[in-house]
């Protein structure tokens, strides 16, 4: 079975899993901490919409106090995305940085007690990126429900008050507010450093990277200047049959002499039905350049050859993000 991961967030929209699942069927989502997945989450994990996958356990309990002490610290002193980078700003790999979140964070622990080594672990400095990452993104999300909400009754109000006479064809507020939104524009790079340092040791890592982030098919773009677009489609399928269709089509391509871009695209023909949700869906691929491959290269860290040992000998990825996002 292929092996669709959706990166680098640790949160997803409610409409964003339908229309990945209408393409490309159920795939896995990387949570930070063990148990700590928002309610909604939770109750598409037990959907089978999505898979809630945990690459790394251990230390929860140190993770959450620290994420805790670090986020009051965070209100105190900033705003917003701002406490996200000041956490990312130096790297995941900066000894320096350990120092940093012990003098801005533990000092101020209010009964936080450091495990020995944890302050120095790279891993722990992701995982509790990933954390704050998610929380924000989860707020983020909160806030265009509401004003989406806000602005459908304001709209269902002012159709009330032309039926009484109001005489104008003028019309009503802005639009969808979640059609321009794309939370991963913030802190993009860092994002995608601290996911990729989880799945790096994931113990069955992604055959295909799914998001719905243009801002993060720009960065990898720059990235990884191989990238090559394969297909844009605005159609869908049964969930059921597009997950079969890829496990069926996807391997041979993925793993045979690259052929280019005609035949790997063929590897979505199975999407045949228009679809009604306002997604677009976006396939890109790296030829010669494995899944583990990309992951080390997106952790900066040194390549290890025995990670591309069988298996995909190409790349892909898609973007499913709302049309004109």
């Amino acid at each position: 079975m292929i092996k669709k991961f959706f990166f680098p967030a640790t949160f997803v929209t409610q409409r964003t899993v339908l229309a990945v699942n209408r393409r490309l069927g159920r795939f896995a989502l990387y949570q930070p901490i063990m148990d700590q997945a928002p309610r909604m989450l939770a109750h598409l994990g037990e959907t089978a919409a999505i898979e809630l996958r945990h690459p790394v356990i251990g230390n929860e309990t140190y993770l959450l106090e620290l994420c805790r002490a670090y986020d009051r610290w965070g209100r105190i002193h900033q705003k917003d995305a701002l406490r996200l980078s000041q956490l990312a700003g130096s790297g995941f790999y900066n000894q320096d940085f350990a120092a940093e979140i012990r003098t801005e964070v533990l000092k101020r622990k209010n009964g936080v007690e450091p495990e020995a080594g944890l302050k120095a672990d790279p891993m722990i400095n992701a995982r509790m990126f990933l954390q704050l990452a998610q929380e924000f993104d989860l707020n983020e999300w909160e806030i265009r429900l509401s004003l989406e909400n806000a602005e459908s009754a304001s709209k269902e109000l002012f159709e009330q008050l032309r039926g009484e006479g109001l005489n104008t064809e003028e019309s009503f507020g802005s639009g969808d507010p979640a059609a321009s939104d794309d939370p991963c524009a913030v802190m993009t790079e860092s994002r995608i450093a601290a996911w990729a340092l989880l799945a790096r040791n994931d113990t069955s890592p992604p055959d295909l990277f799914v998001t719905d982030s243009r801002a993060v098919m720009d960065a990898l773009t720059e990235r990884l200047p191989a990238l090559v677009r394969l297909l844009q489609t605005d159609k869908t399928c049964e969930p059921v049959l597009a997950a079969d269709a890829l496990s069926t089509g996807l391997p041979p391509v993925a793993g045979s002499p690259w052929q280019g871009t005609g035949e790997a695209a063929r590897v979505f023909s199975y999407l045949d039905r228009l679809a009604d949700d306002g997604y677009m869906l976006e396939v890109f691929a790296i030829p010669d350049c494995s899944p583990a491959k990309v992951i080390e290269s997106l952790t900066d860290a040194p390549f290890r050859e025995e990670a591309v040992k069988g298996g995909s000998r190409h790349a892909f990825f898609c973007l499913i993000a709302r049309a004109g996002a």
